[in-house]
This record gives structure tokens, sequence and C-alpha cells, in this order.
């Protein structure tokens, strides 16, 4: 993903599933992430403490993951993207879980350029977002 920065696919995946739980729940632990991508606490822990040097999540020890304004706004065009390239991948015939798998993968490597004429193009045919 282009950014001022580059984090890493498996950085993005944790930031995208934070910033999901925490829009459906009022607050997300360390036990809720790791049960949603079904990884162990220990990786969760990894991965927070290397979100917090970005500044895209805040954690008191033991407490409560919080998403800062500026992990949102990575969040949800990592977010859009997922949701852009699974809408054009059904779209094409695509089942659903492949849709779903290939989006997960794609919107990690697909530049900005690229995907916003995607989006672009295939707002013509379906409502894609």
């Amino acid at each position: 993903m282009n950014t001022e920065f580059s984090i890493s696919p498996t950085m993005e995946d944790y930031l995208e599933r934070i910033y999901v739980a925490s829009k459906s729940k009022n607050v997300v632990r360390v036990k809720d992430i790791s049960k949603l991508m079904d990884v162990r606490m220990p990786s969760v822990i990894n991965a927070i403490n290397m979100l917090k040097k970005l500044n895209l999540v805040t954690q008191e020890p033991y407490g409560y993951i919080e998403i800062t304004d500026y992990g949102k706004q990575i969040a949800e065009k990592i977010l859009d993207k997922h949701n852009v390239l699974s809408a054009i991948l059904r779209f094409l015939g695509v089942p659903d879980d492949i849709a779903e798998q290939d989006a997960c993968s794609v919107e990690h490597v697909i530049s900005e350029e690229t995907f916003e004429k995607l989006k672009d193009h295939f707002r013509k045919f379906t409502p894609i977002d």
C-alpha cells in the first residue's frame, strides 16, 4: 500500500482487523484479535507493539487496543481496497470464498493508481462501494 511509510501485509491485516472489530465492539482486546485472525496471543502482542511504534494504535499495558485517527485513515484505505476488489471479483464470477482470499492478497500489492482506475472502471457496471 502506498502510504507515507510502508507497513507489511501482515501489519495491514492486523490494522484492518482491529479497525473492523472496533466498529462492531465497544472495546478491542488482544484475545479478540487472536480469535479473529486465528493466531496466538503472543503474535498479536508483537503486532500491536509494532503498530504502536508506528502510531497506528494505542494500548495501555494489558489494556484495550484503540486505533488512532491516523490508524483509522490507513485502515479505511485498506478496507476500501479489500471491499472493492472483492466486489469486482464477484462481479467477474469468482466464487465468494476465492474472491475474499484474492482480494486480501491483492489489496497489499496493488498501487493506488491501478486501484483507482479499476474502481472507476467497474463503477460503470456495478455498485462497488
